[in-house]
């Protein structure tokens, strides 16, 4: 008879779940330095947007009418 491996049926062989453990690690890994390169870029974006509206004043939303209280408005 046929001495067992211990990896029955279609196992793959250790050394390749060591590699594709490997590419998931980086793959997460390069995804996870993405994600913060691409949040840093857009808080970035959004406080220079915020800056420049209100650096201009023009931009800015127009005031409430005044009551004119001596005519009971």
């Amino acid at each position: 008879m046929t001495e067992l491996s211990g990896s029955p049926g279609f196992a793959p062989p250790l050394a390749g779940k060591k590699l594709s453990r490997r590419r998931a690690v980086a793959f997460e890994l390069v995804a996870t330095v993405t994600l913060t390169i691409s949040l840093v870029v857009a808080a970035t974006a959004v406080s220079l947007g915020n800056r420049s509206l209100l650096e201009r004043p023009s931009a800015a939303a127009p005031a409430a009418p005044q009551l004119d209280h001596a005519q009971g408005r």
